[in-house]
């Protein structure tokens, strides 16, 4: 799989073909519901967590990413289990992607500091 996951995914949602969009927006509210990387996996495994991602993911939202009609039952939603599942790895690609530019971004910022760090740390008033 790719480090730069696929921006959009084309899934069939109510007979029709709809292109979905990771904007930062839905991106945000996505990593917010999961927590951080090591819960990225709980997407598949816990029923919460997964109806919260596809109610998330499967509302329509303006370019920016703000809900314009927001998905509350999965139950009024028509879409096959293959599409379901597509749309639960391309949140976990997307999701884990922006863990671990995140991360490496704090490494980026911290490094240069470490010593300084270190050293507070382990001070008596550290």
């Amino acid at each position: 799989m790719s480090s730069t996951p696929s921006p959009t995914l084309d899934v069939t949602i109510d007979g029709s073909e709809r292109e979905l969009f990771m904007s930062f927006g839905l991106l945000n509210e996505l990593v917010t519901l999961i927590g951080g990387p090591d819960n990225v996996a709980a997407i598949v495994g816990d029923p919460e967590l997964r109806e919260a991602v596809l109610f998330a993911t499967l509302s329509e939202r303006s370019k920016t990413g703000k809900v314009t009609k927001a998905v509350t039952d999965i139950f009024d939603v028509e879409i096959s289990t293959e599409d379901a599942e597509a749309v639960l790895e391309w949140v976990m690609a997307n999701a884990i992607a922006f863990f671990m530019r995140s991360l490496k971004r704090v490494v980026k910022v911290v490094e240069p500091h470490k010593a300084t760090i270190e050293e507070l740390a382990s001070s008596p008033n550290g």
